[in-house]
């Protein structure tokens, strides 16, 4: 992790409502992002996007830490991978190159990857670890709703709305 990187005043400030930052590479991808290099569409600066949790039936509701990432850490990683090596856990070690060149995962946002947009945001809570694990190890017990209640959101197990907020798209400050 390099601490002295921070998300650009756009990607720190994205609310409810917001279009959600477009992805520059999908690092996985499972009917929406699971791991992606994002762009600010404001100003271009790129954050590494890695999801927390998800809430079923659809899994479209998705919560996600966002880090700052350099763009020449971006570019650097896609370089390495487009050459390819015969060395098994090669693209692993890149993938874990490119999270430790990553700042601090310092923002929490709910996404609809459905519609592409944010419906909520906030920051990183206190003494929560926004560094995840590999996916799918990562991801919390099915009841584990913590990530959704941090940005004031219900994570049901069924029905339509699955994850609804909990008042009209509450917006942690």
């Amino acid at each position: 992790m390099n601490a002295e990187l921070a998300l650009c005043p756009h990607s720190a400030a994205l609310r409810a409502g917001d279009a959600a930052p477009p992805i520059a590479h999908a690092l996985l991808w499972q009917d929406g992002a699971v791991d992606a290099v994002v762009r600010c569409a404001r100003c271009g600066e790129h954050a590494l996007l890695r999801l927390l949790d998800w809430a079923p039936p659809g899994f479209t509701l998705r919560v996600y830490s966002l880090a700052a990432l350099r763009a020449a850490d971006s570019a650097l990683f896609l370089r390495n991978l487009e050459r390819g090596s015969c060395q098994v856990g090669r693209a692993s070690a890149e993938l874990d190159a490119l999270v430790a060149a990553a700042g601090p995962s310092e923002r929490l946002i709910a996404l609809d990857v459905a519609r592409d947009r944010v419906v909520a945001s906030g920051p990183l809570p206190v003494g929560a670890s926004g560094e995840p694990a590999a996916f799918p190890a990562r991801l919390p017990r099915a009841e584990d709703a913590g990530w959704f209640a941090a940005l004031g959101l219900e994570k049901r197990a069924t029905g339509a709305g699955a994850a609804a907020p909990r008042a009209a798209e509450q917006q942690p400050a």
